[in-house]
């Protein structure tokens, strides 16, 4: 029998240690999202459960939950997110208390033909797989991406829900059957099989869409105010 509840704010998904590096992390799914390039997705939030967003930027102790990504902050990235803002937040909020850990009687029903957003910020290869696992079985579509395929923790088995973050024509060459999402200075730079991200290419929000679920090879043009970050960033990365 299901236990009927007011709908929380956001609802814990994990708090434990982070499969790349063992620091204390937590997985919060916000339930209801006005991002107006995703639409309402449930959005999973990837924190350090210790120190504040900003401050884990900061120190670099983001790499428990970003990893070795080369765009995160920290190393003058491009990374799109304003950690100040959502993370910041979220982060305030599960300190002060307000979000109760999952409970699948109570809170099963919030997730359940929702569509979900894997990594709204942090890397959900820093979370145990089965999390993802568990949200792809219950939910009606699903969005993810990683960039710890080189990570010495990498769990491979998150490809089965999210995409390989590439950074160059090359890792594309090179990636095989997998599904991966890159970004590229200009269209021209795609390859024959890859799909232009219909948020650019038709003004589809990615609850419409879904095709970055790990099985698809999308490319989106760099866009954004940290735009000039990721074009040295890629500059570095080519060269390596």
């Amino acid at each position: 029998m299901k236990i009927r509840v007011k709908k929380p704010a956001g609802i814990i998904l994990y708090e434990g240690p982070s499969i790349l590096d063992d620091a204390p992390i937590v997985v919060i799914a916000v339930l209801e999202s006005k991002n107006q390039k995703t639409g309402n997705m449930v959005q999973t939030f990837i924190l350090r459960a210790d120190i504040s967003p900003l401050a884990a930027s900061k120190s670099g102790q983001d790499s428990s939950i970003c990893g070795n990504c080369p765009h995160r902050w920290h190393h003058g990235g491009a990374c799109y997110v304003n950690i100040g803002q959502a993370p910041e937040g979220i982060y305030k909020a599960f300190r002060r208390g307000i979000y109760p850990a999952y409970d699948p009687a109570i809170h099963a029903r919030f997730f359940e033909n929702r569509k979900i957003r894997f990594g709204a910020y942090g890397d959900p290869a820093a979370a145990p797989f089965e999390i993802w696992e568990m949200l792809a079985h219950m939910c009606q579509g699903f969005t993810g991406y990683t960039h710890q395929a080189r990570h010495k923790n990498f769990d491979s088995r998150i490809l089965e829900f999210c995409q390989l973050s590439l950074d160059t024509k090359k890792q594309a060459e090179k990636a095989g059957k997998a599904g991966y999402f890159r970004i590229v200075t200009d269209k021209a730079e795609s390859l024959p099989d890859e799909i232009e991200c219909l948020a650019d290419s038709k003004g589809l929000e990615c609850k419409d869409c879904l095709l970055c679920n790990g099985k698809n090879k999308i490319f989106i043009q760099v866009h954004g105010t940290r735009k000039n970050n990721f074009l040295n960033n890629n500059r570095i990365i080519a060269r390596g």
